[in-house]
């Protein structure tokens, strides 16, 4: 078998698989009969065994804000398996392939939106974001006029924007088109303060992306105030229950509570045209509070993508932490993908810079009792979902498999239900405790990696 780039001639032959795997119901993939012109932004990567592909899948690159900071990330998709090669070994030897090029590169993190959570989990990937699922009637909206004034009026106490003497909202609604990316990334970019994992989107992308759809092209508007665009949004309608049509918003970046409002309003306007809103809002948007009858509301938590550490010691390097903090955690991770990652970190803490030491094979390898002692034990999976800070400490040892060293199945944590769960705006202060205090391995890697809210948002 050899793992190589899916030849750009053979392009159709991929478009074959991608249906065949993810729709079926269309019946075979014929090149003559498609008419999809979008330029499709990933690398394709194939199993081969001879000329025959037996997997395949697509790589995208691109910059999401990671611990704080922009980071370049891996994305997976489009991985399949026509049904004469499955249940080989295939996908697997694919996705460790995939994780060694993206190694090679330089990358540190793979994320991917999972066909089954399941079976991204036993590779090493696990949850990293939720988002959620909101229905509504239009008229329920109707609370954001008062909200507006009441933000409008404090912006203008504050002389934060507004206009003063203005009555009714101010700014604008306009359609958005491939000329606004630059204005759309400064929208993102003030997203990216309050979620990490938000993306900075390339011009590429939003014409191929966000513009376009993958059977419909969306609507995509903004809201704009003295010429700033202050929030975007993207939707389609859709056939509903009965006669009933539905406005589905897909996707809603906005610099503030005001801007998100206005978003609302746009799609309050909509009354005379649809029955539902369905949107996509962030993990702690509140709308049953605010509603006239919050019985008419429906909304779902939802889990998002998947992510995992492609490079543990590389990933760890890149934090820069609070030049306060000063410990060490030696670390067993287990890794069921990545050999040079199932070993025995060393994770030490000083200067305001992080160093990782293998030491020698994980608990988990395959050396026995040659593997050195831990502090601390974890998967793949765990440790993902504790650097991206979609799990505190206390969490990953209550719902992962974060342990630590002192009985026959591993101490827990005591305090898994602790006060590090809480994710507040100084979610980067030293929560390890006074300098001289005595501290365990949970509370340096506690101190080392707080919780930070997370949600990404676009699909690939």
């Amino acid at each position: 078998m050899e793992y190589r780039p899916f030849p750009e001639e053979r392009e159709d032959e991929f478009r074959a698989f991608m249906r065949y795997a993810f729709s079926p119901e269309q019946g075979p993939y014929d090149p003559e009969n498609e008419d999809d012109d979008r330029e499709h932004l990933a690398d394709y990567r194939g199993l081969f065994d001879g000329d025959d592909p037996v997997a395949v899948c697509g790589h995208h690159e691109f910059s999401l804000r990671i611990r704080g900071a922009d980071r370049t990330a891996a994305g997976l998709s489009a991985v399949a398996s026509p049904p004469e090669h499955r249940r080989q070994g295939n996908v697997e030897r694919l996705l460790r392939e995939s994780l060694s090029e993206y190694r090679e590169d330089g990358v540190q993190f793979s994320v991917l939106w999972p066909f089954e959570y399941g079976f991204y989990r036993k590779y090493g990937w696990a949850t990293v974001s939720r988002y959620r699922h909101v229905e509504t009637p239009p008229e329920q909206l109707r609370f954001v006029d008062g909200a507006i004034a009441r933000a409008t009026e404090a912006d203008r106490r504050s002389g934060a924007g507004g206009t003063s003497g203005a009555s009714g909202p101010t700014g604008r609604f306009r359609r958005l088109d491939a000329d606004d990316h630059a204005a759309a990334r400064s929208v993102l970019s003030a997203m990216a303060d309050r979620y990490d994992f938000t993306m900075a989107r390339t011009e590429a992308w939003w014409r191929e992306r966000t513009l376009r759809g993958w059977k419909t092209d969306p609507f995509v508007y903004g809201w704009e105030r003295d010429g700033e665009l202050r929030a975007f949004w993207s939707y389609t309608f859709e056939d509903g229950s009965g006669d009933e049509r539905v406005m589905t918003v897909r996707d809603v970046a906005a610099v503030d509570e005001e801007a998100w409002l206005h978003a609302l309003r746009f799609c309050r306007d909509h009354d005379s045209q649809v029955g539902t809103v369905r949107i996509r809002a962030p993990p702690d948007a509140n709308l049953q509070d605010r509603v006239a009858d919050p019985r008419e509301v429906t909304v779902e938590s939802r889990t998002g993508p998947m992510f995992r550490l492609v490079d543990v010691p590389g990933a760890f390097e890149s934090i820069a932490p609070d030049p306060r903090l000063d410990g060490s955690v030696t670390l067993a991770v287990d890794d069921p993908l990545a050999a040079w990652n199932d070993r025995t970190f060393l994770i030490a803490v000083e200067d305001g810079r992080v160093s990782v030491e293998t030491l020698g094979a994980s608990t988990t390898g395959g050396e026995g009792d040659d593997a050195p002692d831990a502090d601390l034990r974890v998967g793949i999976g765990t440790l993902s979902q504790l650097y991206a800070g979609y799990h505190s400490v206390g969490e990953a040892t209550e719902f992962g498999d974060l342990t630590r060293r002192g009985t026959a199945d591993d101490e827990r944590d005591d305090d898994a239900s602790g006060d590090d769960d809480e994710v507040t705006a100084g979610d980067d202060e030293v929560t390890a405790g006074d300098a001289g205090a005595t501290r365990s391995a949970l509370d340096d890697l506690r101190a080392l990696l707080p919780p930070r809210r997370t949600f990404l948002r676009e699909g690939f």
